[in-house]
């Protein structure tokens, strides 16, 4: 069993990377349609590219748990204890990024989004084989799951107005309009200089 969880966490790898990246791009795909909306990357802002990671993360954890029947509350509490750890280090990191201002921003977002995405896998996996009690966890891990599904919902049509919803082009919040006036946003922008 062990073998078997280790081969599909590696696995999992590529399948949230890859999922993810198609995320990233789903709303140009979808020409705006809902579900771009809905499950896709609307703007450029580091919650929307966080979402794309976070949900093939709760995929892949479906997909491990009906392939290898793992004990249900053991491993729905080890996989939301790394959700939570992979949600906010990619979230720390690249506020950190984005506050620094670095060249190379999407390379560095991609590869410590594997970066982030491995290092929660193995923590899921130490976690399910480890000595601790996570049965006890299971209601909490429960209602944080829930949780997240509420944020993923509703953040992207009513994002609050903070500074990891911003969308790093345009300084706008949610879902970009189509006929945006980008000379307009680039004028107010030198204005408040």
């Amino acid at each position: 069993m062990k073998k078997s969880l280790m081969k599909l966490e590696i696995g999992g790898i590529f399948f949230i990377i890859a999922v993810s990246v198609f995320m990233q791009n789903l709303y140009s795909l979808c020409a705006g349609d809902a579900i771009g909306v809905i499950f896709g990357s609307v703007n450029q802002s580091i919650w929307e590219t966080l979402k794309t990671l976070l949900l093939p993360y709760v995929l892949w954890g479906f997909i491990e748990l009906l392939s290898l029947h793992l004990p249900l509350r053991r491993f729905t509490s080890a996989k939301v204890i790394s959700l939570c750890y992979l949600g906010l280090s990619y979230l720390v990191i690249f506020t950190g990024i984005r506050l620094l201002n670095l060249e190379g921003e999407y390379i560095l977002c991609f590869v410590f989004a594997v970066f982030c995405t491995c290092t929660s896998l193995y923590l899921s996996y130490r976690l399910m084989y480890s000595v601790l009690n996570l049965e006890n966890l299971f209601y909490p891990a429960f209602f944080v799951l829930l949780l997240f599904a509420a944020f993923f919902f509703s953040f992207t049509p009513f994002p609050p107005h903070i500074f990891i919803f911003e969308d790093k082009l345009t300084g706008l919040y949610g879902i970009i309009p189509k006929k945006l006036d980008t000379g307009a946003i680039i004028l107010d922008t030198l204005y408040y200089l």
